[in-house]
Parts: structure tokens; sequence; C-alpha cells
């Protein structure tokens, strides 16, 4: 077989993978220094060679399994003429292939997709981590078969949002308050700045806790003992007692 260009070879060895159920990876390039051209490549199965030692998990410290076996299925591709690509395949596996009833777990398998990130996205908003809200879709398609991802994926997209939005997190938190106070006249918000327009506190009292403060305002708890574990910043809420002797929001204050 020929291909047109390198990534149609690549991309027919990764469908011929997910077709039997086992995961490639991208090995040994060899260019040529001239121009940078890509004169072989090779395609090989993701058990391919071997590891000395475990790695070493850089959070938990955890063993991580050995996954390379010394399979020596590959795929060559080659740069003929400066114009094709030529195949020089090996199928024979050293090792089991994924089974059926575990063939979604493969990463070749897997996607996630814009319902995928969308239903993430909804969930963070609601402070649901990205572990619960697997379990919670994976209820809704009807198990986790049909789920076409993994909880890891999840949380790498749940990751990536955070490192998206850090830096602006401050100025998505005021422009979220303005929009609530153009909604309602009722809300109140007041925030200081320091020199550098770092953000340094900030109070906020809606509609609710007003008119509770108004009708419970024999008891004001003003509590600072709450903290927030992204920044480590303290969570002060001002708060007091209904004629049920449950506690109510009056109001909330963040010193950064």
């Amino acid at each position: 077989m020929k291909f047109d260009t390198l990534q149609q070879g690549i991309t027919f060895y990764e469908n011929y993978a997910r077709v039997f159920d086992f995961n490639t990876r991208l090995s040994s390039t060899k260019k040529r220094k001239s121009d940078g051209k890509i004169l072989l490549k090779y395609c090989v199965c993701s058990k391919e060679g071997f590891r000395e030692t475990p790695r070493l998990h850089a959070e938990c410290k955890k063993k991580r399994p050995i996954t390379r076996m010394g399979c020596k299925a590959r795929l060559t591709l080659k740069l003929i003429n400066d114009q094709d690509n030529y195949v020089s395949f090996h199928e024979g596996h050293t090792h089991a292939l994924t089974t059926p009833n575990s063939a979604h777990h493969n990463k070749l398998s897997r996607n996630l997709t814009l319902t995928h990130k969308k239903y993430i996205m909804d969930n963070s908003r609601a402070n649901v981590r990205a572990t619960k809200s697997y379990r919670l879709m994976k209820e809704h398609v009807g198990g986790y078969e049909n789920m076409a991802t993994s909880v890891t994926d999840f949380k790498n997209f749940q990751r990536d949002i955070r490192k998206h939005i850090r830096g602006k997190d401050a100025h998505m938190l005021i422009e979220n308050f303005k929009r609530k106070q153009q909604m309602c006249s009722y809300f109140f918000f007041k925030y200081e700045v320091d020199d550098k327009q770092h953000l340094i506190r900030v109070f906020w009292e809606d509609a609710i806790g007003k008119k509770s403060y108004a009708s419970f305002r024999d008891v004001v708890s003003f509590d600072t003992t709450f903290s927030m574990n992204e920044y480590c910043i303290v969570f002060a809420p001002f708060t007091g007692v209904d004629d049920s002797k449950s506690y109510v929001i009056f109001a909330g204050c963040a010193p950064l």
C-alpha cells in the first residue's frame, strides 16, 4: 500500500487498531537535516518495548502498572522519491488483545464529545467534581460501555478548564456580580483592588439575604473559620437564625 501523506498512513493504522481492539502510539522519527522532512516514521502497538522500572505518579507516588510487553506489531512509513510513503507491516502481537467487553476503554475508542464537555462545564459551575459527573452521565446513558470516554478524560478536561480561567477568575466574578445587579436592583456588592489591580476583598448581598436580615436580625453571626482551598482565602458569611431555629445567610464576604 502507498499513501500520499504521512498522516494518511497514521490514520489508516489507527483505524485498523480500533477494529482489532488495541492501542497505538507514534515511535521513532527520522528527519532529513537539510529541510526537516520526515523520512521514516514508526506506528507501534502501545505495548511495544519495555520499561526498566515502573514509573511513579507525580502526586500520589504510587507505582503505575507495567504496560510495555515488548510487542513487535508495527507499521513502518518510509518516504520514497520525496513523493510517496510505503508500508512495512508486522501484524503479530505478543499479548492478548482487548476483549469486546472492555474495548470501550481503549484510547482510540474514546472520544470526548461536545455533549460531554458541556455536561462537565455545567456541573463545574455547581461545584460537581469530574468523577461524580462521570458517574451521573453513566446513569443517563445506561452504563459505562455507552460512555465512549473514561473518567480520566473527564478529569483532564476539567483541569484544562481551570487552567484556562486561572488569572481571569476574579474578573469573571465581578462581571457575574454586575450581571446580577442588572437583573435585580436589590443585589448589592462592593470590592477593592490593590495598586496592581488585583482583587483583595469583595462583599455581596442579594435580595433574599436583605429580606432575611429584615425579618431575623436579632442574632447576627460573622464567621471567618471557613476557607477556600483554591487560593487559601477566607470565606466569611453573615448568618442568622430564623423562627424555625435554622440558619439563614444574610450576606457573604471574601477578604483575599
